[in-house]
């Protein structure tokens, strides 16, 4: 096998997929051409395997104009097409795919994504201590994603702290990872319209080992997205031992199973009567830790792999 860089400076146009990658292919003459990211050139001097993560700009307002969504389903749609093999992230966007393109069901199959927590090993309380300070949490906390995209869900997900701070504890924290800085403000307006300044904490970059351990020692991950095409985190959750509460939508119950607590996402006061069970239930933070550790078993990055070679080789008509 060898490893090859090609790059376009500036990469105007789409010039990179549509030009500069088919003669690479050309000139290198691959076996087959494995496009990841949803889309593949439109002309290819070989067989292409396309992977396709989710159709959110076609099935969810999340922040795409309809400009934007009209040009997604065109080039989706063509690179569909073109593909020998499709590869789905799970049965739902399978599904999903399915209901918006017309291709044969036997043409996509589905590939899971797996789990990987080589980055977690567990640390001293002093050197856990440090790291609260340095990034002002105290326990109980929880933890969720709280990127700009509106299907993150971050409003419900505010207003579900807000009941269980009422009613439950009033000191625990919600911990937002991701959140990039021109939506901290917007997330900062909705706490303070709650009451609920001090209860949040709004976080950006955070090392990947960092993020394993906030999470491990969690009361619970939070995922109420309003829409995923697969759901990683939530397996990345249980793999450290982490309770996850999770949206009853999409792809999140395949991905979950009955490992973690569905709720309704749209439904703010369901989400706190989640967090509620499982911050008052010690059983059920056990029993849920145990199944997610099962859980995870069932979604290896060997398996992944195995599954993507079988999809090469249906590529190849081997």
């Amino acid at each position: 096998m060898r490893l090859r860089w090609i790059d376009i400076p500036g990469d105007r146009f789409n010039a990179w997929e549509q030009i500069r990658l088919p003669a690479a292919n050309l000139m290198d003459r691959t076996n087959f051409l494995h496009c990841p990211s949803q889309t593949a050139p439109a002309f290819a001097s070989c067989p292409v395997v396309l992977t396709v993560h989710d159709l959110i700009p076609l099935r969810i307002d999340d922040g795409w104009s309809a400009a934007e969504a009209s040009r997604f389903r065109k080039a989706l749609g063509r690179s569909v097409d073109k593909a020998r093999r499709v590869i789905a992230v799970s049965q739902f966007t399978k599904q999903d795919l399915l209901s918006e393109f017309k291709i044969p069901e036997e043409k996509v199959d589905v590939v899971h994504w797996g789990a990987d927590v080589s980055s977690y090993n567990p640390i001293s309380a002093d050197e856990w201590n440090r790291v609260c300070q340095s990034y002002g949490i105290h326990p109980p906390y929880f933890v969720a994603l709280g990127g700009d995209a509106p299907r993150k869900n971050v409003p419900r997900l505010l207003e579900a702290l807000k009941s269980f701070v009422d009613e439950v504890n009033k000191d625990v924290q919600l911990v937002l990872l991701g959140v990039p800085e021109h939506a901290r403000s917007k997330f900062a307006a909705i706490a303070e319209a709650l009451n609920l300044s001090k209860y949040l904490v709004q976080l950006s970059y955070v090392p990947e080992s960092t993020v394993a351990r906030l999470l491990a020692k969690s009361e619970a991950l939070l995922y109420v997205s309003l829409y995923e095409g697969f759901g990683l985190p939530i397996l990345e959750a249980m793999a450290v031992g982490a309770p996850v509460i999770t949206a009853n939508v999409t792809s999140m119950p395949e991905v979950a199973g009955t490992a973690a607590l569905l709720v309704d996402p749209l439904d703010p006061l369901s989400i706190a009567d989640a967090m509620r069970e499982i911050f008052q239930n010690a059983g059920i933070k056990r029993d849920l830790q145990q199944r997610g550790f099962d859980r995870v078993e069932k979604f290896t990055w060997h398996e992944s792999a195995q599954r993507t070679l079988g999809s090469y080789l249906r590529a190849l008509g081997l």
